[in-house]
């Protein structure tokens, strides 16, 4: 396969980056799903320790184990999302993938990886949380003006991972990399990832649909069953989606990469 998906050649269109998008996903989808499936299972431990107790899935503060099994299984959830990029990135440049390609690697970097996305989290929660301070009365309207500057801090930053296992630009130079990409293509990038979104939402409804629709032709009356069933298709959805949404940040770096690089060119020439 020629070297074109990532890193791309030259910028693309709206039309091609897509199209590349499917390409990635099409390419890594059976090598990566391993990945992306214990990527959604860690990141339920904490909904499966208390449905496993008879309680609702939702965080609860008070309860240590449930808060030590959410961390922890996000924390792998961050890092195998990570190796599925990776993963992704060898597959598209048109690299040999070996079993374990992308996993060693991003271990050695999960230190970086954490503190990354710690301070993302804080850049976009110290814009949120003084709304969030306020009285009741008054907090809506708070939420509702920090809401535009977060959003845009968070898409500024959602390239941080990106540049620190891709690009090697250490942690706080991640974050900057991040910063500068977006810079002047912020608008794209957010329609992008609105077209992603809706993709992939348009998939676990038609998946969810089809299983559905199928337990209804065949008769299944055992509520175990029906439920076992809907559980392990949301699952597999979801892992797919998961791979998609990797593959749209890959094509979607490697685009923003490239044409931070045409435009120095442009400004020197």
């Amino acid at each position: 396969m020629p070297n074109a998906l990532y890193p791309p050649l030259k910028p693309r269109s709206f039309g091609e980056l897509l199209d590349a998008v499917l390409q990635i996903f099409r390419l890594s989808l059976l090598k990566c799903l391993p990945y992306a499936t214990l990527a959604i299972i860690a990141g339920q431990l904490s909904a499966l320790y208390y449905l496993s107790h008879g309680r609702m899935p939702v965080l609860d503060s008070n309860d240590p184990v449930g808060v030590a099994l959410y961390g922890v299984g996000s924390l792998i959830a961050v890092v195998l999302w990570t190796a599925i990029l990776l993963r992704q990135s060898f597959i598209a440049a048109g690299r040999p993938v070996t079993g374990s390609a992308g996993l060693l690697d991003t271990l050695k970097q999960t230190p970086a990886i954490v503190a990354t996305v710690l301070l993302a989290s804080a850049a976009i929660a110290a814009l949120m949380l003084p709304a969030l301070a306020l009285a009741p009365p008054y907090r809506d309207a708070g939420i509702a003006v920090m809401l535009a500057p977060a959003l845009y801090i968070g898409v500024a930053l959602s390239f941080s991972l990106p540049a620190l296992v891709l690009a090697r630009k250490g942690v706080l130079g991640s974050l900057a990399y991040s910063f500068k990409l977006v810079r002047g293509n912020w608008w794209r990038v957010a329609a992008i990832y609105i077209v992603g979104s809706a993709a992939i939402w348009t998939l676990c409804v038609l998946v969810a649909t089809a299983v559905t629709i199928a337990l209804s032709d065949n008769g299944a009356d055992d509520v175990a069953i029906t439920r076992a069933i809907s559980s392990a298709a949301v699952l597999a959805v979801i892992a797919i989606g998961l791979t998609l949404y990797s593959a749209l940040i890959l094509a979607l770096f490697g685009d923003l990469e490239v044409r931070r690089l045409t435009s120095r060119v442009s400004d020197q020439v």
